[in-house]
């Protein structure tokens, strides 16, 4: 994230990079002003978010709009699978950019979901799991 946000720096207008540095994968909510594709994600990522939480409110599930079963696999087995939804469709947004600031928020968003899937890692995760049973024993 920092090697792409240096780079873009040196690039970029003030208020283009100002604009790149401010989207985040985890923002969903839309704000005037914001382009085209980072209004096609922001919405995504709040329906994705509204079928997790449907989920987790153990409303049904039939005929969701991504097909995701959260009944089956690991936790990180899901996320993973969350995280290919996102890419997915960050890439079906691409089309038609070549090299303008919007295939730039795209690729941000692609680095940010990669910076996610190369965090997992097991040592830390158990480490982390092991201190939570222990306050909540």
């Amino acid at each position: 994230r920092e090697r792409f946000l240096d780079e873009a720096e040196k690039w970029l207008s003030d208020k283009d990079f100002s604009i790149i540095s401010g989207v985040s994968l985890n923002d969903f909510y839309s704000k005037n002003g914001d382009s085209e594709v980072l209004t096609k994600y922001k919405n995504f990522e709040r329906a994705l978010r509204e079928e997790i939480a449907s989920f987790r409110r153990n409303e049904s599930h039939t005929g969701t709009s991504f097909n995701l079963n959260f009944n089956e696999g690991t936790p990180l087995e899901i996320e993973r699978t969350l995280l290919r939804l996102r890419w997915q469709f960050i890439e079906s947004l691409e089309e038609g950019h070549f090299f303008d600031l919007e295939i730039l928020i795209l690729h941000f968003l692609k680095v940010q979901v990669l910076e996610r899937l190369l965090s997992f890692n097991r040592e830390k995760g158990t480490a982390v799991f092991d201190k939570l049973c222990e306050v909540a024993g």
